[in-house]
């Protein structure tokens, strides 16, 4: 492998004889057969032999991530003593570690045993009930997981156990975490799933009873839980920004339109495969992550145009099923974090003033904005794949005058059509044309779909 990545006899005398030259050469490639470029392979042979040059690897114990980053801040002292490297070889701290790490866990290396989470049997039981028992969804338990955490750590700390909490340990636990800035909402989230937890604990005798009602909410002002978005000119503005040639933009734009005009949430756009999209009926199939089933929507223009550009000039030709994929190797389905994390960025570049800038925002835009267009609840509910009408009805709520501002645009503006019109599906409703897209079979994308 080092032949093929540096050609002068010299400097590839010293990459062979360099410590752990068989290992390094098996990892490089492993990295070739999973499609990482030349350019990239070259840069990791690089810094893989400053690594190992400068780790303590010994056959009869691990490393832990402690000790890579050790070695990391030695490589930066030198690298700092040495400013007359070329850019190309200057890599990052972080670069450093993370090629450590990953090859030290392809050759088994790393010691990455983590301490086990205060109370973990009785947090997994529980958790294990929400999903068996009550049938609660995947993101409601690991939500309810992160909320409990921070209690069951900080109860660990003073040497407390479930059988021995009173509501005065409650009480200053919420304290405690008031005065590290926690936000109202916040507390009330966790107080949910505290006490949703001391009821399952007392009724396996696991606490006191009764303990679940003495934990009190904080006040919730009446329009503070109210969903906030962008208007919906500003979500057209957000479109527009990423109608260039540019790669990026180009799955950005596709996964934005999924979000904005569909309401979907980010877990479910990251979910989505190529199987989802039935281009000869006009559909797309998507798995709602709280109702646990498949709802089918009509596939529209704009849309079904955004996801062929990204199919054709954008996404790699890999062997993976889902829809959104990395633009560099290793190849892989971009998790719901990575796709939020890009649409919270574009927002924040537009200068918009919110209070939160995460995709689900564009959720709340386009349920306001069906609301100020005249659409029921019950159809917005719908196209938001509520459970029920209760979770539609806070968007009754939405302050009028932030109605106004949207009253002149219409879905429209947004997804072209020449004869807007209404559409039912399975009671989904779309305000669009959608034009056949049968003639994909024509539009060379058979080897890619």
């Amino acid at each position: 492998m080092f032949t093929q990545l540096v050609k002068n006899p010299l400097i590839l005398e010293r990459y062979r004889k360099g410590p752990f030259a068989q290992e390094r050469e098996q990892y490089l490639t492993h990295l070739s057969q999973r499609g990482y470029g030349k350019g990239r392979l070259t840069g990791i042979n690089i810094q893989l032999l400053a690594i190992a040059q400068r780790l303590r690897i010994s056959a009869r114990k691990r490393l832990t991530k402690a000790e890579v980053s050790e070695a990391a801040g030695i490589w930066m002292k030198e690298r700092r003593q040495r400013s007359s490297l070329p850019h190309s070889l200057v890599l990052a701290k972080t670069d450093f570690i993370s090629i450590a790490c990953n090859w030290l866990r392809f050759l088994g290396w790393l010691d990455e045993a983590r301490p086990a989470l205060p109370f973990a049997n009785q947090l997994d039981e529980f958790l294990i009930h929400l999903r068996d028992d009550r049938g609660l969804s995947e993101a409601t338990t690991i939500h309810r997981k992160r909320t409990l955490e921070p209690f069951f750590s900080w109860l660990t700390a003073r040497g407390g156990a479930i059988a021995t909490v009173t509501p005065r340990d409650i009480s200053e636990f919420f304290s405690a975490s008031r005065a590290h800035g926690w936000a109202r909402s916040t507390i009330s989230g966790c107080v949910h799933s505290l006490r949703s937890f001391f009821r399952y604990a007392t009724s396996r005798s696991w606490c006191a009873p009764d303990i679940a009602a003495t934990i009190d909410k904080p006040r919730l002002y009446c329009h503070e839980g109210l969903p906030q978005g962008p208007a919906w000119k500003d979500v057209q503005r957000l479109i527009e920004s990423v109608s260039d040639e540019n790669p990026t933009h180009i799955r950005n734009r596709a996964v934005i339109l999924l979000l904005a005009v569909y309401a979907f949430r980010i877990n479910e756009v990251s979910k989505l495969t190529l199987d989802d999209i039935d281009w000869e009926a006009e559909r797309l199939h998507v798995r709602r992550s709280k109702l646990k089933k498949v709802e089918e929507y009509p596939l529209a223009t704009k849309v079904g145009t955004a996801i062929l550009r990204y199919l054709k000039e954008v996404r790699p030709s890999s062997s993976r099923r889902e829809l959104f994929l990395t633009l560099r190797a290793p190849y892989r389905p971009l998790s719901a974090a990575s796709l939020g994390a890009r649409v919270g960025t574009l927002v924040k570049r537009l200068g918009m003033k919110l209070a939160h800038y995460g995709p689900h925002a564009l959720r709340h835009a386009c349920a306001t904005h069906l609301l100020a267009q005249g659409f029921s609840l019950k159809q917005i509910g719908d196209h938001l794949g509520h459970r029920s009408a209760q979770a539609t009805r806070i968007y009754a709520k939405v302050d009028v005058s932030s109605l106004r501002e949207v009253a002149d645009q219409t879905l429209a503006g947004l997804v072209e059509c020449s004869e807007p019109q209404r559409q039912k599906t399975q009671g989904v409703v779309h305000e669009t044309l959608f034009v056949p897209l049968r003639e994909v079979a024509n539009l060379g994308l058979g080897d890619v779909l």
